[in-house]
């Protein structure tokens, strides 16, 4: 494969990148929609972000200003986030799930002045938590014509226009921002799962998104005749900057899906004629518990990112899969395709100096668990810091090192060793969700007294979550009523994937002499209460 002229080119923004590969590779399908009837083709994603960029210019947007993704996967997901790079806008994609406090919080973080979003997210936008942040909308794009209801009273709040992005689309305006950005500048924010509190905003430079996504698309020896299929949201990491910015450079076709399907995962990809592909650790359970099928190797899938070594899964499916140590506000750390079955990720990158300190950063010998800290040998390959959240910031860059949060040693033979994440978290299907954020949530209701999340061993690997709840006096949780009640009022708080599986009554719950939950006491007994399982709809224990 040819050297990528990318590297450190101070022209190297993100829209040039697309430019510059659509007068070369033309009509070529950059970008695919399982189920769409159209793709995006190189030059035609230029057209639709240049025309929408160049309306959002035309309309007071300014370089340097956010703008919000707040939609699910699609192709109109990728034009509003490549429309506002092209008007020199940064993009903060919001999970489409999220409502309340999760929805408010993402924009009280990021301050977004334009909003894309559909007929569902303009409804979520109009809730009473979170309906006070339009006024510092310039713009609101939506991809489906939807509009605020006739009945919305503008008069006591203040709303911002609300355009139909088919209008953009038509329009006969440029985009001429994009011409003089500075690569170095803030492009992405994209959110981190969350581990002791709430999702941080990792702020990533045209060239920091450049330069890991082109160790993605080597790690994955991926070509310009390759077509790469993912099933997983385009508002995290993986699929959008390392699976599609890492496509646009190698020249090949990205292949998106709504969401991951165990029965239709290997029937999509050979669809999609897919030569490389997405898989999440935990997942991998979920296809092995499928029936035999012929499909099982019709695909073209010769390489998977990312998964533990996995003997049985590999010969079932015939495919490889490739194990990464990677974090969004780094990159590829380390990585092998298989041949172990330990922990270990393979040795560090030459890209990446990666040390194991102790509690006070004091360097660790080898074969010694400690924090995994790095430091890149290069320049652009770390994010800028977190958005609005300058503590967060200086606790990761201390002492001249980046500090990944994660447990780890690097063996004598080289090899770094993964050993899961530090702190309060729960690791549930390839995703860190943080326990606080949930308990905040419970807390809002008003039947409950305290509470503490954590995770317990799921029977397909990683956690499930489980929540201790001190019920109020009044309304004793054992009773059917209050727990549907109870899980009535989260489904309308959290993402699906954030509820709890397991709601455990309790008198009260361990306590340090700060008031502090002790979590570690909690989650190391051996037998846990009378619980409520919500998946199968029954208590257990």
């Amino acid at each position: 494969m040819s050297q990528l002229p990318y590297w450190c080119d101070e022209k190297a923004s993100i829209p040039r990148v697309l430019t510059d590969q659509a007068q070369r590779l033309g009509a070529k399908p950059y970008f695919r929609f399982q189920g769409a009837a159209t793709s995006l083709t190189y030059e035609s994603l230029v057209a639709d972000a240049s025309a929408i960029g160049g309306e959002l210019e035309r309309r007071g947007c300014q370089s340097g200003e956010m703008a919000a993704l707040f939609l699910p996967n699609g192709i109109e997901f990728v034009q509003a986030w490549f429309a506002s790079l092209f008007a020199g806008m940064a993009d903060a994609p919001i999970n489409a799930e999220f409502r309340k406090s999760y929805l408010q919080f993402a924009l009280n973080t990021t301050q977004p002045k334009v909003m894309f979003t559909d007929a569902a997210g303009l409804l979520a936008l109009q809730d009473d938590e979170v309906i006070a942040y339009l006024p510092k909308l310039r713009l609101i794009v939506c991809t489906d014509g939807a509009r605020l209801p006739d009945t919305f009273d503008t008069r006591a709040l203040p709303m911002p226009p609300v355009v139909d992005m088919r209008e953009l689309l038509s329009s006969d305006a440029r985009a001429r921002a994009w011409e003089t950005i500075n690569p170095a500048m803030l492009a992405s924010v994209r959110y981190t799962s969350g581990t002791t509190g709430p999702a941080k905003g990792a702020m990533q430079s045209h060239l920091h998104i450049l330069n890991k996504s082109r160790e993605h698309l080597q790690v994955m020896e991926m070509v310009q005749d390759d077509v790469v299929y993912s099933p997983f949201p385009l508002h995290h990491n993986l699929a959008s900057i390392n699976g599609m910015i890492g496509t646009l450079q190698a020249g090949a076709t990205f292949h998106s899906a709504l969401r991951f399907s165990a029965s239709a995962f290997w029937k999509e990809a050979h669809a999609a004629g897919a030569t490389l592909g997405h898989i999440l650790t935990p997942l991998i359970p979920t296809l092995l518990a499928q029936p035999p099928a012929d499909t099982d190797r019709q695909h073209a899938l010769r390489y998977l990112w990312m998964g533990w070594p996995h003997a049985q899964f590999e010969e079932r499916f015939k495919t490889r899969l490739v194990q990464v140590y990677a974090l969004g506000e780094v990159g590829v750390i380390s990585y092998r395709r298989g041949g172990r079955t330990d922990n270990a990720t393979g040795e560090p990158i030459p890209a990446m100096e990666v040390r194991i300190v102790d509690e006070l950063d004091r360097p660790l010998p080898p074969a010694t668990s400690g924090e995994i800290t790095v430091r890149p040998r290069m320049p652009h390959r770390l994010m800028l810091g977190y958005m609005n959240n300058l503590p967060a910031t200086l606790r990761a860059f201390r002492n001249l090192w980046f500090h990944t949060g994660d447990q780890g040693q690097i063996a004598a033979d080289g090899q770094l060793h993964f050993e899961g994440r530090i702190g309060d978290t729960i690791r549930r299907r390839g995703v860190n969700i943080s326990s606080e954020q949930i308990e905040n949530e419970l807390l809002r209701c008003p039947q409950v007294l305290d509470c503490a999340v954590f995770g317990v061993p799921s029977p397909l690997g990683e956690e499930d979550i489980h929540a201790c709840v001190v019920w109020n006096e009044t309304n004793p949780l054992q009773a059917d009523a209050s727990v549907h009640q109870l899980i009535a009022f989260l489904q309308e708080r959290l993402p699906k994937s954030y509820l709890p599986r397991y709601i455990e009554p309790a008198p009260m719950l361990p306590k340090t002499n700060t008031g502090k939950v002790r979590k570690g006491e909690l989650r190391e007994r051996r037998l846990h209460g009378r619980r409520f399982d919500r998946e199968a709809n029954t208590w257990i224990g």
